[in-house]
C-alpha cells in the first residue's frame, strides 16, 4: 500500500506540470487568435483601399482631393480662408481666469 502511494505522490508533478503548461498554451492561443483576427481586419481593410485605387474613379477622387489636379477643360479656383480676426474677451466668469 506504502509503495501505491509512494508512486503515486512521484507521478503527480509530472502530471500537474504538463496539464499546467496545457492551460497556459490554450490561453496564449485564444489571446493570439484575437490578435490575429484583428490583423486580419486591418488587412482585409488595406485590400479594399487597393482594390478601390485600381479604379479611375479612385483615382481621379485622390488626383483632385489629395494633389489638386484637374482636367484639361476645366478651371479651379481656390478660395482661402477668411483671414482670423482677433476679438476682445471680457474678464468676467466664465471667460476670467
Amino acid at each position: 500500500m506504502m509503495v501505491v502511494v509512494t508512486a503515486a505522490a512521484a507521478a503527480l508533478p509530472l502530471g500537474v506540470v504538463p496539464f499546467r503548461d496545457w492551460l497556459e498554451q490554450r490561453d496564449r492561443t485564444a489571446a493570439l487568435r484575437v490578435e490575429v483576427e484583428a490583423v486580419e481586419d486591418v488587412n482585409r481593410g488595406y485590400d479594399e483601399r487597393i482594390d478601390a485605387l485600381g479604379t479611375d474613379e479612385e483615382i481621379e477622387r485622390r488626383a483632385r482631393e489629395d494633389y489638386g489636379l484637374i482636367r484639361p477643360d476645366e478651371e479651379a479656383y481656390v478660395i482661402p480662408p477668411s483671414p482670423r480676426t482677433e476679438r476682445e474677451i471680457p474678464g468676467v466668469w466664465p471667460f476670467d481666469d
